[in-house]
């Protein structure tokens, strides 16, 4: 099957690019031709125009010399110009349909209302909670990464969802120290991830070493001091802020550490730093925030710590040491049901269907 791609690839400094580089790469293993379009750096075939309205458009040509039917995209505002509010990626999905062309979206960000009071205090949520129900509309189909989102844009009344877990590759990381004392947090510095919190639950844990690997967009600056000053000092703490970690870099991070700590303190929708818990055969330690805790819940490769005191998260790296096989026996099953094998024929079995 010849599939058109539209997504950011490397060596675009995205996640998003550095994660479905392997989907692709499955795919075409699977013997499918893919026509790639990408986002400003990405290396791809073809490069999408998100600077005006109707520049998505010019994908359209390409496809149909291409002989192009079917269509998979990795969507999140950003990739395709918030200054459109969505309308340029509304447009396009109009057009594809109009031509029979069937589009299967994934979702990476889902919005919903946890609370009235979020009507007030994020009014923002409710336009990306729109827009992400008329995708769902316009689209032949819409994939998530969970099975909680799953049912969140059914509620939109989009029935044509599935969950495709997001893929990861499953390095050989072999865990079987004698000694377990060292934690890991790897991701983006934001203030929602949480690592201001690693003051108080490095202190709480004075015989664990905490390994913060960290890397910073310019608008988080601020964060950044403001976490440089607040963990100063600590003795067993580790605090590195980059533009970017490579992959040699991170790789290092994983097989050193015994346990990833990620204490987000808001989030509604997958972690890709989660996800890394089956790339590196690691047990996970995070917080209770809607579709993350999905995961832990579902294979038993960590525990979900309810609240944010510096306590909990002691008694829940403690408890993971204590039966430390027990956890990577969930590890296991957790890369046994999302390689990228399994998700690259999950996409296949929904473009086709």
């Amino acid at each position: 099957m010849k599939i058109g791609i539209l997504s950011s690839f490397p060596p675009r400094k995205c996640g998003i690019a550095y994660l479905t580089v392997n989907l692709f790469d499955r795919l075409r293993a699977q013997g499918h031709s893919l026509v790639t379009f990408g986002i400003d750096e990405s290396e791809s075939q073809h490069p999408l125009n998100t600077r005006t309205l109707t520049g998505l458009l010019e994908i359209l040509p390409i496809l149909e010399r291409e002989g192009v039917q079917h269509v998979s995209i990795q969507f999140i505002i950003s990739f395709y110009g918030k200054k459109h509010f969505g309308l340029n990626f509304l447009l396009l999905l109009w057009r594809l349909r109009r031509r029979g062309i069937r589009v299967i979206v994934t979702l990476h960000e889902i919005h919903y209302l946890r609370s009235f009071g979020q009507v007030f205090s994020q009014p923002l949520d409710l336009f990306h909670i729109a827009l992400e129900g008329l995708i769902a509309r316009l689209s032949a189909g819409v994939i998530v990464h969970t099975e909680t989102q799953a049912r969140i844009v059914r509620g939109y009344g989009m029935r044509n969802v599935r969950c495709v877990r997001l893929g990861i590759r499953t390095q050989p990381v072999p865990r079987d120290r004698k000694n377990l004392d060292k934690a890991l947090f790897f991701g983006k510095l934001a203030p929602i991830k949480g690592v201001h919190l690693f003051a108080g639950i490095a202190r709480a844990c004075p015989g664990v070493h905490f390994t913060l690997a960290t890397s910073v967009e310019a608008k988080f600056v601020d964060y950044q001091r403001q976490c440089e000053r607040e963990l100063a000092g600590i003795a067993n703490l580790t605090f590195i802020c980059k533009e970017w970690i490579g992959d040699e870099e991170k790789d290092k991070y994983f097989a050193d550490a015994d346990v990833l700590v990620l204490p987000y303190v808001s989030g509604h929708y997958q972690s890709g730093a989660a996800s890394e818990s089956g790339v590196y055969n690691i047990p996970v330690v995070l917080t209770d925030l809607g579709p993350l805790t999905e995961v832990p819940d579902t294979f038993g490769n960590g525990i979900v710590v309810k609240g944010f005191e510096p306590q909990a998260f002691r008694a829940a790296i403690e408890t993971i040491f204590a039966d430390y096989p027990k956890y990577l026996e969930g590890v296991s099953r957790y890369r046994e049901a999302a390689n990228w094998d399994k998700a690259a024929e999950g996409y296949v079995a929904f473009l086709q269907s």
